[in-house]
């Protein structure tokens, strides 16, 4: 014990020398525009709670009644008593937001990720991956039976070139079984870039070389689209999707994962899923929660349209300062720096002006691509955004000043 317990010191000595410590921020309020973290009041930008629902009263109040009505542990996996009655109707609105025949929720996105190719990516299939996926799909990937491929983002002619070699390299292989399958899975939002897959690219893609495509759409579901269906539908892609995966966590304000596809991919997973079967059910008031978040976000456009605009704004003043935002398209804006000390710096400054933006470092990006990453709510108001440039306009300013040789 003794040894492995140096071995692990050495590593957070490691990243403490190269700046990519870690500590759990302490959160002594509600997902709202104005928080307090750390102790301190301050304006956040750090949130996926994108349409402003996770503390809205509406869906409070649904939680309420459900407390009332459920309590809150619900006790089982749902094959076994967990299986609320409010799971039904979500999962059949979830489908027809995806237009899917069927959905099924389980307790996270993470876990909805691994459940997909864990499932059904066989020995002989490979799932080919886009670098910068979430890590639970490169994970997801790497834990099931198949082989992994990964290619650089976005670099649609080096995943053509690994399809092609790997069904030149399989097709004389005995049987169909034996050829096996090829998956393609991406997101549709990038989470630390904020940038969207061109889908109909992939989607012609995997249909010349017989691929099921796989998109996972946590930050785009609630966000783009009509009625907040995601990219699939924003760009006429749904039918082309094999399975879509998505969160209840960001837009919907809650808990939770969900996958939408075929009912006999459905059933399978309720079946063969381990991540739903081998784990107690998400509370019903988790499931009143979104249910009523989705409710509204159906209701109310107007939130999707603000965001949208936010975004625009946001992304415009940020770049006319100098700031490098990446190829951003949608409410996640990163401000790339570089070094992990100088995302860190930056995000220390603008904590002291009360607004709070996470640095993001290695390894959760590419060594040299640290960043601050903004996250916009459609609950932030004019004044929010007004202090949210200012303090961009001083932090850049403190930029400019540091990099300007003495004298």
């Amino acid at each position: 014990m003794r040894l492995w317990l140096e071995n692990v010191d050495a590593d957070l000595q490691a990243r403490k020398r190269d700046h990519h410590w870690r500590t759990l921020p302490s959160v002594a309020s509600r997902c709202e525009p104005e928080m307090v973290i750390r102790n301190k009041a301050c304006l956040q930008f750090c949130t996926n709670n994108y349409l402003g629902l996770a503390a809205d009263p509406r869906v409070v109040d649904a939680v309420r009644a459900g407390m009332d009505q459920w309590g809150f542990g619900a006790g089982a996996s749902r094959l076994v008593a967990g299986n609320a009655a409010p799971y039904a109707k979500l999962e059949s609105d979830l489908a027809r937001l995806k237009q899917k025949p069927a959905a099924v929720i389980l307790s996270s996105g993470y876990a909805a990720n691994l459940a997909v190719l864990k499932t059904f990516a066989a020995p002989t299939d490979v799932v080919f991956s886009d670098k910068l996926n979430h890590a639970s799909l490169l994970d997801a990937a790497t834990a099931s039976a198949a082989t992994h491929h990964t290619y650089p983002h976005l670099d649609f002619d080096r995943l053509e070139s690994r399809l092609r070699r790997t069904a030149e390299k399989h097709e004389h292989r005995p049987s169909p079984a034996a050829r096996g399958r090829r998956w393609i899975v991406t997101d549709t939002v990038f989470s630390m870039d904020g940038d969207v897959c061109p889908l109909p690219r992939v989607a012609a893609i995997a249909r010349r070389y017989a691929a099921l495509l796989v998109v996972d759409e946590a930050h785009a579901t609630g966000v783009l689209g009509p009625d907040g269906a995601g990219v699939a539908a924003q760009q006429n892609c749904q039918t082309d999707v094999a399975l879509s995966i998505g969160t209840l966590s960001k837009a919907f304000g809650s808990v939770g994962g969900f996958i939408a596809g075929p009912q006999a991919a459905i059933d399978a997973l309720i079946n063969r899923g381990r991540n739903l079967i081998y784990t107690t059910a998400l509370p019903a008031v988790c499931i009143l929660a979104a249910q009523a978040a989705l409710d509204i976000s159906l209701a109310e456009p107007w939130r999707r349209a603000r965001l949208g605009t936010l975004a625009e704004r946001v992304r415009g003043e940020l770049r006319q300062m100098g700031f490098n935002c990446g190829q951003s398209a949608s409410p996640v804006i990163p401000v790339i720096l570089g070094s992990s000390e100088a995302a860190l710096c930056a995000a220390e400054l603008l904590s002291q002006m009360g607004v709070w933006v996470p640095a993001i470092r290695p390894p959760t990006v590419k060594p040299n691509t640290a960043r601050l990453r903004i996250s916009l709510m459609a609950t932030h108001t004019d004044e929010h955004i007004a202090r949210l440039i200012a303090a961009m306009r001083k932090l850049r300013q403190s930029l400019e000043r540091s990099s300007r040789p003495p004298g």
